[in-house]
């Protein structure tokens, strides 16, 4: 018999449908604790003195936080060790969060956007990143 490209096995479709909930489940963490590091950089940047790279530290400490324990927890359900999971996971959020004030530094640097709004686009990159490590590394068994 000859297989249509369009047939899937039935393992194929439920390892797509595996990922598919796992990649949602990311995006509901992270979308969470982006909302929470740019409502907290916003606000430092806003109500305090605090410079805009130090805002967004403090930002990220907050947002790890809620990241590792639901993607922990909720995402990628308890996979091994926590330790061994949250020092990768720092590893990659670290890296991530390099990028991020890398790409911040250059947006304020460059005077294009406000600091608020520098911050609000340098956040978004994050995400992506993290969840392909997390996904290959990062909460692996």
């Amino acid at each position: 018999m000859i297989r249509k490209e369009s047939d899937t096995s039935p393992g194929l479709q439920r390892r797509l449908l595996r990922e598919l909930l796992i990649a949602a489940r990311f995006g509901v963490v992270g979308l969470g604790a982006t909302a929470l590091h740019i409502s907290v950089v916003w606000s430092l940047i806003t109500y305090t003195a605090i410079p805009a790279l130090l805002a967004n530290l403090i930002a990220f400490l907050c947002a790890f936080g809620v990241s590792f324990g639901g993607n922990y927890i909720w995402t990628f359900s308890a996979p091994g060790s926590p330790g061994k999971a949250i020092r990768r996971f720092f590893l990659i959020s670290l890296i991530a969060f390099l990028i991020n004030s890398t790409l911040l530094a250059t947006l304020l640097a460059s005077g294009w956007l406000s600091p608020r709004l520098s911050a609000v686009v340098s956040a978004a990159v994050v995400p992506g990143i993290t969840f392909l490590a997390s996904r290959v590394w990062g909460f692996r068994r």
